[in-house]
């Protein structure tokens, strides 16, 4: 016989000592504690599957929330907010882009460039053959000097010719009207030839990048 069989006779003969009242008694509060347990794992457990129900419920409530149509709608909304800002944003960009492209095509002649420089020579010549005056000598001369903020002095440019008075002033009034940074350093004209010889010396200069 076990250890556990001798106690379970021990507890037998203990029992069947005891007034009959006193043993009911312990039967009954037995009873009743195997039946206090089986409810409390019971519980337990129940306790345990409410609470995974819980958990699967919030989670289908976060879920059903998120595609309601008043979630949709809400989402709708935000994007239809977020491409207004963005095409005012374009259309801002699109103006930034078009000032500046104005500002650069007033300002091209102002940049110092060498196929601008030879344009405006071009243009003198031209100009010199209409006025009537006979352009001896164009003598171009770098320089790369500062002049005031990133506006330089690039070159010198003496030119030396025959004409008349007017015909020079008209001249130098056309150089003075380019779309060009210049400057008339100086004019010498000698009138005690047969035809008035004059010497200008202009300053071509430039926005230096």
């Amino acid at each position: 016989m076990s250890g556990f069989e001798d106690q379970l006779d021990n507890l037998d003969e203990q029992l069947l000592g005891y007034e009959p009242k006193i043993r009911w008694a312990l039967y009954a509060a037995t009873a009743l504690g195997i039946l206090v347990m089986g409810w409390m794992f019971y519980l337990s457990d129940s306790l345990d599957e409410l609470s995974v129900l819980e958990e699967q419920n919030s989670v289908l409530v976060h879920q059903i929330a998120e595609n309601s149509p008043e979630a949709y709608r809400a989402k709708i909304s935000k994007s239809s907010a977020a491409i207004v800002t963005e095409e005012q944003r374009g259309i801002v960009l699109e103006n930034e882009k078009h000032a500046l492209l104005l500002q650069m095509a007033a300002t091209q002649g102002l940049i110092f460039d060498n196929r601008h420089y030879a344009k405006m020579l071009d243009l003198l010549l031209e100009r010199s053959v209409r006025l009537g005056l006979k352009i001896e000598l164009m003598e171009s001369e770098d320089t790369d000097k500062a002049f005031f903020g990133k506006v330089k002095q690039f070159k010198k440019l003496t030119v030396t010719g025959t004409g008349s008075f007017p015909a020079v002033a008209d001249f130098l009034t056309f150089l003075e009207s380019q779309n060009t940074l210049v400057q008339i350093e100086s004019v010498q004209i000698r009138s005690d030839e047969e035809k008035p010889r004059f010497v200008a010396v202009i300053l071509y200069m430039g926005v230096a990048l």
